[in-house]
């Protein structure tokens, strides 16, 4: 198998840090852009000489696109990932959100990058009770956050 050189954004959260592992355990190179806002060092342990580690925030275009480089593939789950904080902070929310996505695409194009993949949330439909949520259904966000996810 060939390796592939990743980035993953937010790659110290829960989810981040797991697929992180996951990729290492494939045989991948693997590269974590996180501000550690809410993603811990701890979901790091074990790992810290297998990964480049940049501690740098998405929203700046320099620190995304610096990362960006010799990349191949792009895993987006960097996020403010809390509805009540977008709620009370819809500007900070948006900021992240939705500007951080765009430095991530906008420098993906300058550095070449085959793939984005981009994790939204399942709050872009709303109080819809079907389960499971797929992207054919029509979104209903309800939140600052969501529409953040959404857009």
């Amino acid at each position: 198998m060939q390796s592939t050189k990743f980035l993953v954004t937010g790659g110290a959260g829960f989810i981040g840090s797991n697929i992180v592992y996951d990729l290492l355990e494939k045989g991948h190179s693997v590269r974590i852009l996180d501000n550690f806002s809410s993603g811990k060092r701890g979901n790091l342990t074990g790992i810290s000489n297998d990964i480049e580690l940049i501690e740098g925030d998405i929203r700046s275009y320099h620190i995304v696109s610096e990362a960006l480089k010799g990349v191949e593939v792009v895993l987006h789950l960097a996020a403010l990932p809390s509805v009540p904080r977008s709620i009370k902070d819809p500007i900070t929310s948006n900021e992240v959100n939705v500007n951080g996505i765009l430095n991530i695409l906008e420098a993906s194009v300058g550095a070449n990058v085959r793939r984005v993949v981009y994790a939204s949330s399942s709050s872009v439909y709303g109080d819809n009770p079907e389960l499971p949520k797929h992207e054919g259904m029509l979104p209903n966000p309800l939140s600052p956050y969501a529409v953040s996810k959404l857009a």
